[in-house]
Order: structure tokens, then C-alpha cells, then sequence
């Protein structure tokens, strides 16, 4: 895994996975359902999802993904 500095997660954010790339996949809280979205590839692409479910999605995503973060600016 590449070496990186961890970006300080956003406000709505509840739970943050690693990809093997370095991106990251980020879950948010939408009330009813979790939201997923991988910052290197896209994936999940703010789907919703039922918490056990979407847990598991992006820790598996994370495990395989090799995506390298999108640029910021």
C-alpha cells in the first residue's frame, strides 16, 4: 500500500476504508440508508445502501481497488 497522509474526514462521513490504491472509500449517513463512494474509481457513486451492506461493500471494494485518489485541485 502506498504511503500517504491521511486526509481529515468530512463532516457527513461515518465510516472511511483504504483502498490498496490509496484512495479511500467513504460512507455517509443519509438517515435511512449509508452512501458509498470510492474517491480513486467512483465506485458505489453515492448508491444507498442498508448499513451491514454497505460496510461490507466498501471494505471489499478497498481490499481490491488500485485506483490512485483523483486530484483535489
Amino acid at each position: 500500500m502506498p504511503a500517504s497522509t491521511p486526509s481529515a474526514w468530512p463532516e457527513s462521513v461515518l465510516a472511511r476504508y483504504r483502498t490498496v490504491g490509496g484512495a479511500d472509500v467513504d460512507l455517509t449517513d443519509d438517515g435511512d440508508c449509508v452512501r458509498l463512494l470510492c474517491s480513486g474509481c467512483g465506485f458505489g457513486n453515492g448508491h444507498a445502501y442498508y448499513p451491514p451492506a454497505a460496510h461490507r461493500l466498501a471494505e471489499k471494494h478497498a481490499g481490491k481497488c488500485r485506483r490512485a485518489p483523483r486530484p483535489t485541485a
